[in-house]
Formats: C-alpha cells, sequence, structure tokens
C-alpha cells in the first residue's frame, strides 16, 4: 500500500513513519523542513497548503496519515495556526478526494474541547469526556481542530474516502513523558498548571502510531472522530482529587478513586479493539 504521509519528521510523524516501513508499506514522505526520515523513504519538502504541490505528491496514494500542523496557537492574533492548519488540512483532504484515496487519518486534538489553550480557565462539563462533550474553546488552534473535522466530514459526502480522526492528547516519547510527570510530582508551577489544562491525559507516540495505522487498514466508512488516551493519567494524586482541586465544577461521572483517565476512549476501543501499550511507569516518577 502506498500511503503519504505530512508532519514526517515531528513528534509522532517519525514514529510512524518507522512503523509503516517496519509494516512493509512504501511510505510517501512530506514535510515542511528537512529531517530524518526511515532508509528508502523520500521526503518532499513544501508547503502543504499549496494544493498543486499536494496534487503533485498524491498521485497514487492508497492511503493518508495526515500529521502536518502547527502544534499549538503561538501567535497573538491567532492568525498564523488558523490558516495553515485549516488550508493544508484542506488540501490534503481534497487531494485525497481527487486521486479517489481508500482513506485519510489525521491528527485531531484533544485541545478541541478548550482546556488546554484557552486564556481563560476552562474546565470539562462532566468527565469521562466523550467525543459528544461540547467544544467551548477561545483559540483558533481549537478552532482549527473543529474546522478540520468538519471539512472531512463534507469531503466524506463527496466521495467515498473514509476520513478518521484522533483527538489526541499530549503526546510523546516514554522518555519525555516520565520527565513531564515527574515535573508535575515535584510541584513545579508551569507543569502543574500545564498538566491541569490538559487533564493529566497523555498518550505514547508508540500508541499513537499504531492507532493511525490500524486506522488506515481499517473497514471504516464515512468521517470518524475518536478520542484516543491512556487509561491513565500523568499525576501521582488520585483523579478525584485533582478535580476536586482544580476543576471543581466538572460533574465526574463513575469511579475517578485511582487514576483514572477522565478523557474516554471506549467508542475506539469497541471499534478497533485497540488499547494503548505503553503506559507511564509509575513507580518510576
Amino acid at each position: 500500500m502506498k500511503v503519504i504521509l505530512t508532519g514526517a519528521t515531528g513528534q509522532v510523524g517519525k514514529v510512524t513513519a518507522q512503523l509503516l516501513v517496519d509494516s512493509g508499506y512504501e511510505v510517501i514522505a512530506v514535510d515542511r523542513v528537512q529531517g530524518p526520515v526511515p532508509f528508502g523513504v523520500q521526503l518532499h519538502v513544501g508547503d502543504l497548503s499549496d494544493l498543486d504541490f499536494v496534487d503533485q505528491i498524491f498521485s497514487g496514494a492508497e492511503a493518508v496519515i495526515h500529521l502536518g500542523a502547527i502544534p499549538s496557537p503561538l501567535d497573538e492574533r491567532q492568525y498564523k495556526v488558523f490558516r495553515n492548519n485549516v488550508n493544508s488540512a484542506f488540501a490534503v483532504f481534497s487531494a485525497a478526494a481527487e486521486v479517489r484515496c481508500g482513506v485519510v487519518a489525521y491528527a485531531s486534538s484533544q485541545s478541541a474541547y478548550g482546556t488546554a489553550w484557552s486564556p481563560q480557565w476552562t474546565s470539562p462539563q462532566y468527565a469521562p469526556m466523550d467525543e459528544s462533550h461540547p467544544l467551548v474553546y477561545s483559540e483558533s488552534y481549537a478552532l482549527s481542530k473543529e474546522v478540520n473535522e468538519l471539512s472531512a466530514l463534507m469531503w466524506s459526502r463527496r466521495c467515498e474516502t473514509t476520513f478518521v480522526g484522533f483527538r489526541f492528547p499530549y503526546t510523546n516519547s516514554a522518555e519525555a513523558t516520565l520527565a513531564f510527570a515527574r515535573r508535575i510530582k515535584s510541584g513545579e508551577p508551569g507543569a502543574l498548571k500545564e498538566s491541569a489544562k490538559i487533564l493529566w491525559a497523555y498518550l505514547d507516540t508508540r500508541d499513537a502510531a499504531a492507532a493511525l495505522e490500524l486506522a488506515i487498514r481499517s473497514k471504516l466508512k464515512g468521517a470518524n472522530i475518536f478520542n484516543f488516551a491512556a487509561p491513565d493519567t500523568l499525576a501521582t494524586d488520585t483523579t478525584d482529587k485533582l478535580f476536586t482541586k482544580y476543576h471543581p465544577t466538572t460533574v465526574l461521572n463513575g469511579d475517578f478513586s485511582g487514576y483514572q483517565s477522565p478523557v474516554c476512549s471506549d467508542l475506539w476501543l469497541e471499534t478497533m479493539d485497540y488499547a494503548p501499550r505503553h503506559l507511564i511507569d509509575r513507580q518510576s516518577i
């Protein structure tokens, strides 16, 4: 299978590229910057919002994994990240439909729910937070993710291509995740605030890559959105205590007396029967 992988040199992209190569896929890598790719993989460097550039690369594509995006709302006026992320995704979706690609798996974000980057403190309405939870944000990164999900829905109505979006949480290597957890445990103010805004949810890059690979060989149809997070949290305090302290207005539905993640991934688990396998080593925090 010929797979186009955008954002191929990024945090999740480089792990996904290696998994695809190891699994026997023909991988065409795309990124806006030069970076390492697995041996034998061709890297195309260019602007994904340029439809002509994307069309040239997508010829013969059977599947697409779209990870190329600005990963946070860094610009003060909220313009650059929105323009880049929305235009790039729309060009990728359009090109995939044009070549009658079978499936596009793409990275949405848990940030779409609004807690991570909104300038004002934002708490979930309820937990565990499933895909039906309202998206209540006030910045352009989250907005771009919702627009991309709606773009995928529109394209699914115009063509036979399947779209699978993942609302990934904080996603990093095992080493970086453990380091972040240790900063939280130490009481570092920045880490405490950041972790509370992302609801202490995490995912190992290897599990993200595995889910993306499963998506491109699945029999899903139409446009799909899934939460996909580790079943536990980054924190050493129990989840109920964390919510009492940081998100007291959130309604907790169920048992959170342990380290249960407040992000519900049941829809993905029931659909694809793959749970995260690379969990944080709590004894090492």
